[in-house]
């Protein structure tokens, strides 16, 4: 009775992976290959699984619609939203790491709190607020609305790993006549190069994929990917191959650097969780 047991624990066990397997590569796959298709391929049903591929959509894509200004506005907002990100919530976390108090030890923990309300809800008020300062249409807008959502993530990821950084070591540094800030950049830093990696992965993949604040806060001169795909379905009708093209496009460069950055990512996410 117990070898049965494991035996249909496996099974169901093996089962769930492949189901999650598919659910993560399929749509993929869909997207890629439909790229490739030519348009009455797209909508045959059931789809071929061998076809001829073809280039067309790319070429319509990367020369018509003006592709690579779009490229370059999601690598101006990612990189800066990462930035700013990063620096803030480092500093945030080595913040709480030094002025210990009641309110300090939960004080990251509340900040979570940000990360979990549904964007829809702030976005109204957020754009009133750029909108007022003459920041929508420019980039600062969506990388303070990108950078709003990720820095309580980021501080709560970063204080799991300050947490682990002996006290002895800060203290031996004061003792030195290291100031705090020298502390930090000297020494606490080196240290957090895997909580840094994994947190660089994270908030530029969250602000490269976001659309919601990008299509509101944004114009014409500084839509990113995301609006430019979104920018191909239309009221009556989609057009799928220049909207897979984009997709694959705007795919490639976070898949890239999350394989380059993949063991510092699994590392930062189990350090950070342990402590936070």
């Amino acid at each position: 009775m117990i070898i049965k047991s494991k035996w249909y624990y496996r099974v169901l066990q093996r089962a769930l992976v492949l189901a999650m397997l598919a659910l993560a590569v399929v749509p993929v796959y869909i997207v890629v290959s439909n790229s490739f298709r030519r348009a009455l391929d797209i909508k045959r049903m059931p789809p071929k699984l061998f076809f001829d591929p073809i280039l067309t959509h790319y070429s319509r894509v990367l020369s018509v619609d003006s592709f690579a200004r779009y490229f370059i506005n999601s690598l101006i907002i990612a990189g800066c939203t990462t930035a700013t990100v990063i620096l803030l919530g480092t500093l945030a976390a080595y913040g709480l790491r030094l002025f210990r108090s009641r309110l300090g030890l939960r004080l990251s923990n509340i900040m979570m709190l940000g990360k979990l309300v549904p964007s829809i809800t702030i976005l109204i008020p957020l754009y009133i607020m750029l909108n007022r300062m003459r920041l929508t249409g420019l980039y600062i807008a969506p990388i303070l609305a990108h950078a709003a959502i990720s820095v309580p993530f980021v501080t709560w990821l970063m204080r799991g790993f300050i947490e682990d950084i002996p006290t002895e070591l800060l203290e031996s540094a004061t003792e030195m006549g290291a100031t705090r800030m020298q502390t930090f950049f000297v020494i606490i830093l080196p240290l957090l190069l895997p909580a840094v990696a994994s947190a660089v992965i994270l908030t530029m993949q969250s602000s490269w994929n976001e659309l919601l604040f990008s299509l509101t806060l944004t114009n014409i001169k500084t839509y990113p990917l995301t609006v430019a795909v979104a920018r191909f379905t239309g009221a009556m009708s989609v057009d799928w191959g220049k909207c897979s093209a984009a997709a694959t496009i705007t795919l490639v460069p976070i898949v890239l650097l999350g394989f380059f950055m993949q063991k510092y990512l699994v590392t930062g996410m189990t350090a950070g969780a342990v402590k936070g």
